[in-house]
């Protein structure tokens, strides 16, 4: 399943292991492991006592897997497979047998099979090895070959670069100073003088933690003033301060949806979302990236079939830089009675006129939607997550949900920082007008070079599509020699042909930061594809 990066944590740099081995293995025996894989899902799925075991003949739905059994199982399977299933692969799937031949036709391309085959095979070890304790662990050992590939090929890995001091956008690494495009901090609230101030006298009035849940002596004025400034800045009735952006999406949906429900997310939904989907009880499926045609079918035909539906999408993509179409996805939840959720994690302080969001963006009441969630860990910048909606609904999700309960709430510093940012983007209106100059200037050079920006627009996200993650780590490394930090992104968080370097616009980002940056990257694309780099 592709998986988001940074908004949320680091990707799966590479394939695991067992993945990338059946992907590397055409022929009998892959067709072999794949068989295993999908049997045991499907077996995982069928209902308690059924009779016999599944064979690649068995009819699913003879078996005992109705529609909603075999969509888990195949939620399973992307999992396990890191890949999505088209809906029009899984038309015609009739037996156990059929499901493996779509998994084995389409797991992968062309371009994606180069990217994990080995060039050579590996040698096999004694048997005596095995008692070895690492061969305990084949995960840390398929990390270990591939840091591995990455030195002979010449190439170091693109992830954990440190940095050592960060001034707006100029970032010192290896102590030396960098254009840094890898920051979410959107308006350069992070660093900004009042927002630094407002973190330094909570750390003096409450100290540097809230040290316990809200639920249980952790809780101070500071969260509560945030809340309430949360909840009016979006336009909704309530907010709840959750301590992590992550936890929140994976806590909430195995906590609000359950058996009998229904959760249809996008499928390029941050991982934090497919998470928390596979661990619910609730059936779940993924419709096309950003296709509310598509999602008003599949609500035509099975929303009768369970009592709540949630629909999940983002305000704003982070791996390509666009939005969904807001209000088509509210008219579809309307006339099926669902809910709709929207993660706002990089569309808050980002989009709209007063930086309100996506709401804010298409000139809709927020009241329309039904669950806000975002963090304020980007454009706000400081740490933590939240829920803003209904007042009944997160009001109690604001006492019950277990990431909020069960985890030391957010701290004071970063409490303080949140609230003073957001009062910051009213003060200086100035910051979200230079955000979007800077974005459009970057993304303008970008298209006037021939760069590929893919369906990015009227965001700070950019990515700069280069066709193979060779490539891409290339370029990346290339770029920071001479003085610009753009981070790399590989399969299989994206398609190998997709794979990228995305780069992430600030107000604080000069004109001529830009200008040198798109010159600078035109220069190494061109040697990259002529050979040279």
């Amino acid at each position: 399943m592709a998986v988001d990066v940074m908004p949320i944590g680091i990707p799966p740099t590479f394939p695991p292991l067992e993945s990338a081995a059946t992907r590397g293995l055409p022929g009998a025996h892959s067709r072999d492991v794949i068989a295993r894989v999908v049997l045991e899902a499907l077996e995982r799925v069928r209902p308690t006592g059924s009779a016999g075991r599944l064979s690649l003949g068995s009819v699913i739905a003879d078996s005992g897997i109705d529609t909603d059994r075999f969509f888990d199982a195949v939620g399973v399977l992307e999992g396990r497979y890191e890949m999505r299933f088209v809906a029009s692969w899984l038309t015609g799937i009739h037996t156990c047998g059929d499901l493996v031949d779509r998994v084995a036709d389409h797991m992968f391309d062309a371009a994606d099979r180069a990217a994990v085959e080995p060039a050579l095979p590996r040698p096999s070890r004694p048997r005596a090895a095995a008692a070895r304790d690492d061969d305990a662990w084949p995960e840390c050992r398929a990390l270990e070959d591939r840091f591995a590939a990455l030195d002979a090929a010449g190439l170091e890995s693109p992830f954990l670069i440190a940095n050592e001091r960060v001034d707006g956008r100029v970032a010192t690494v290896r102590g030396r100073d960098t254009i840094s495009f890898t920051s979410f901090d959107y308006l350069g609230l992070a660093g900004h003088p009042a927002v630094k101030r407002a973190a330094k006298e909570a750390i003096d009035r409450f100290g540097c933690s809230a040290s316990a849940s809200r639920m249980v002596g952790g809780n101070n004025t500071l969260l509560d003033d945030l809340d309430a400034a949360l909840a009016a800045f979006i336009g909704t009735e309530r907010a709840a301060m959750f301590p992590c952006g992550f936890g929140t999406n994976a806590s909430v949906f195995g906590h609000l949806f359950g058996e009998g429900d229904l959760i249809l997310y996008d499928e390029l939904a941050h991982m934090s979302i497919a998470q928390g989907a596979a661990l619910s009880k609730a059936g779940k499926r993924s419709f096309r990236h950003n296709d509310h045609r598509q999602l008003d079918g599949l609500l035509r035909d099975l929303r009768s079939q369970y009592r709540r539906v949630v629909v999940a999408i983002e305000g704003v993509y982070s791996m390509d830089g666009d939005y969904p179409d807001l209000p088509a996805f509210i008219d579809v939840k309307r006339r099926h009675d669902a809910l709709l959720y929207v993660d706002e994690a990089h569309s808050i302080g980002t989009m709209g006129p007063g930086g309100r969001g996506i709401c804010d963006f298409f000139g809709v009441d927020a009241r329309d939607g039904d669950l806000w969630m975002g963090t304020i860990s980007k454009a706000l910048g400081a740490q933590g997550g939240y829920l803003a909606g209904p007042e009944r609904l997160i009001r109690y999700l604001g006492h019950t949900t277990p990431s909020f309960v069960f985890s030391t709430a957010c701290s004071p510093a970063n409490s303080a920082a949140a609230l003073e940012a957001i009062g910051t983007i009213g003060r200086e209106p100035w910051r979200l007008a230079r955000l979007r100059e800077r974005s459009d200037l970057f993304l303008k050079l970008c298209h006037d070079v021939g760069l590929d920006t893919g369906t990015s627009g009227d965001t700070p996200v950019i990515p700069v599509i280069l066709g193979s993650s060779n490539r891409a780590m290339l370029v990346s490394q290339r770029l920071l020699d001479e003085g610009i930090n753009a981070r790399p992104i590989l399969y299989p968080a994206v398609r190998e042909a997709a794979a990228r370097v995305r780069f992430f616009l600030t107000c604080e980002h000069t004109e001529e930061q830009i200008v040198q940056t798109v010159e600078t990257l035109a220069r190494i694309v061109a040697e990259t594809a002529a050979g040279r780099g």
